[in-house]
């Protein structure tokens, strides 16, 4: 038999062909083109082989599987006949995987989704570890797409259609045990090297013939389908993401027949594929995957020192906990601190699971009302009042005791790193990490630099976003970096247009029609209008809006926080209309209130402030909520 490129193939004295799939090149296994075609050309030889009596395939990179399809070589595919004859090629290759005329099974140690999934579906039997690193599962729709290789019948065979429906709307992954609780896969093994020998009991069990297994349900079940809308679809509208509809609507339609079901994703996969949702979220794809690498590497940081307890100082000295970093957090008011640490248990708790992993993040948090460890500390981050005379001189305190080679980084969402330097010796040392709130919900971390900024402590900022489990984007020095810069004008632009008499029902209606979170009237209200006036007496703000907002502080309607702002609010909701506008005024309506946002993100790209338009994008989508099916504010705008 030939050698392959990607594979590595070998026959036993008792005709068993083992296949292991180890791609060149890759880090991971994944299906690109040439993978197919190695294999294709290794079920031409199996078919052609009379004295084989068993096949197996596992993976040859230890602690994976496969990873799914090459994401990068969707886009060689530009229109829905590009995309549905690559799709006929992998159906009619797995078909064939399918109907050898030998029994066949698949082992399966680390990650199995997508297209890895959908390849060990073919297989009569499917074996597992039992490592909570084994995940399976199908992701597309993240991709705003479904399983594209006849992955969704192959498993509505084998689980039926709750299971099913749930696995491919959610796009979470199941580890081994549920998988084998719902009959995903059919065994599951200790470890990696259990893997081959219970392969080999079972094909030799089998006698060269190949088991049946039967359809688990002969029509889909509606009910299910309810549920699972009700569950997952609530809040989403189809013209944003079309995917999970489709996914329900398909399994629907197709529940007759799992071989059907395989079948009709050509139907309903090339749209999606080609739509501007899925271009738009593989593109959130890639900013993920080039921040995330921008992440990579030894920050030499363990020992975290946090001065400020309260919201954002506390959750960022337990996030930092939970990831492994011994902590310590100082505040000059102790009830702070006391108040840190309990909500840190609930996040503990919620997070972790496993008391001995609660005890241990517990231990590793430790209040410290003296900023006694301070002085040992690898990293030390300021996240006191936003006012540059406070921050300056809790810098010059913790100058005089800092040991050498200790990061200073401040938490500013605004002040320019120059300002809060000047009360240092050493400049060079300070460096700016803003996270955003609620930290551990959001991902983004601004990692900022100066002028005076050491770049090799802007990198270990870089490396320390990573370790912690954020997503860094590294930004000049400048008022509002990135996403103050550009998020406040569209808030206080949105206030202008109330002054000057719209509204503000209608321009949030308008918002959360294009996707965000929330709309600017509402947020105003959410982060509280004293801060608004606050940042925007620093960032700069219209008059209308300035006067506004000064007669609403005046007035203690502050937002959420009193119960009154612009809306008036009720068990933490805004008391508003939520009815969807008419298309038109509620296109015209977006596109002026993201106008001013579009022209920051824009400039702050022009001034070097970002390093380019992707992480200018990345920035909105991850510290904002920016809506990912529309690939950011400057993808949407072009």
């Amino acid at each position: 038999m030939d050698n392959f490129k990607h594979f590595n193939i070998s026959t036993d004295h008792e005709n068993i062909c083992w296949a292991e799939i180890d791609v060149k090149g890759k880090s991971v296994n994944v299906l690109t083109q040439e993978v197919m075609t190695d294999l294709a050309n290794i079920i031409d030889w199996l078919e052609k082989n009379t004295k084989i009596t068993g096949f197996s395939l596992t993976s040859g990179k230890p602690g994976g599987f496969i990873y799914g399809a090459d994401i990068a070589e969707f886009e060689l595919y530009k229109t829905k006949h590009d995309v549905r004859s690559h799709m006929e090629f992998v159906h009619g290759l797995f078909n064939r995987i399918e109907n050898l005329h030998v029994p066949t099974a698949v082992g399966i140690d680390g990650i199995a989704v997508g297209g890895g999934l959908e390849i060990a579906l073919t297989f009569d039997y499917i074996i597992t570890t039992s490592s909570n690193k084994t995940k399976l599962g199908f992701p597309e729709v993240n991709l705003g797409i479904l399983p594209g290789y006849g992955g969704s019948g192959r498993a509505y065979g084998r689980i039926g259609t709750a299971a099913v429906a749930e696995m491919m709307v959610s796009g979470k992954p199941l580890i081994a045990e549920a998988a084998k609780n719902i009959g995903l896969i059919d065994q599951i093994v200790n470890g990696a090297d259990d893997i081959k020998p219970a392969i080999k009991s079972w094909l030799e069990a089998q006698n060269q013939k190949k088991p049946e297994r039967g359809q688990r349900e002969t029509k889909a079940d509606q009910g299910a389908l309810e549920v699972c809308r009700e569950k997952f679809l609530r809040k989403v509208r189809v013209e944003h993401t079309p995917a999970p509809f489709a996914i329900i609507d398909h399994v629907k339609k197709h529940g007759h027949s799992s071989v059907a079901m395989s079948a009709g994703e050509m139907d309903v996969f090339p749209d999606l594929m080609v739509g501007s949702a899925s271009k738009n979220l593989r593109r959130v794809y890639y900013l993920t995957d080039k921040v995330r690498k921008t992440a990579r590497g030894d920050s030499k940081i363990q020992k975290l020192h946090v001065v400020g307890a309260g919201v954002m100082g506390g959750d960022i000295a337990a996030v930092a906990a939970m990831s492994g970093l011994n902590v310590s957090l100082s505040d000059v008011n102790s009830s702070a601190i006391e108040s840190a640490i309990n909500r840190s248990a609930n996040l503990f708790a919620r997070r972790l699971k496993i008391d001995e992993k609660i005890a241990a993040a517990t231990e590793r948090l430790k209040a410290d009302p003296g900023g006694d460890h301070a002085a040992n500390a690898d990293l030390v981050i300021e996240a006191v009042a936003e006012k540059l005379s406070v921050k300056q001189a809790v810098f010059a305190d913790l100058e005089k005791i800092i040991k050498p080679g200790a990061i200073l980084a401040t938490n500013t969402s605004a002040i320019p790193l120059e300002d809060i330097a000047t009360a240092l010796n050493d400049p060079s040392r300070l460096i700016g990490l803003h996270f955003f709130n609620p930290v551990p919900v959001l991902p983004l971390v601004e990692v900022i630099w100066s002028i005076h900024s050491n770049q090799d402590l802007v990198s270990s900022g870089m490396q320390f976003a990573g370790q912690i489990g954020k997503m860094p984007i590294r930004c000049k020095s400048s008022p509002g970096f990135l996403v103050n810069r550009a998020l406040l004008p569209y808030m206080f632009g949105a206030i202008e247009a109330v002054v000057s008499g719209e509204n503000p029902e209608k321009i949030d209606q308008a918002m959360v029609d294009f996707g965000m979170p929330m709309g600017p009237i509402e947020l105003s209200d959410q982060v509280g209008l004293d801060v608004c006036l606050d940042v925007g007496t620093v960032l700069g703000i219209a008059p209308g809006a300035e006067k506004l907002l000064k007669s609403k502080c005046s007035d203690k309607t502050l937002g959420r926080k009193t119960g009154s702002g612009f809306y008036e609010w009720s068990d933490n909701r805004a008391v508003r209309s939520r009815e969807p506008l008419e298309p038109k005024l509620s296109d015209d309506i977006s596109r002026r209130m993201l106008a001013p946002m579009v022209d920051e993100c824009k400039k702050a790209v022009q001034e070097g402030v970002v390093d380019s338009s992707d992480d200018a994008d990345a920035g909105m989508i991850f510290g904002t909520g920016f809506p990912s099916f529309r690939g950011g504010p400057i993808n949407w705008a072009n």
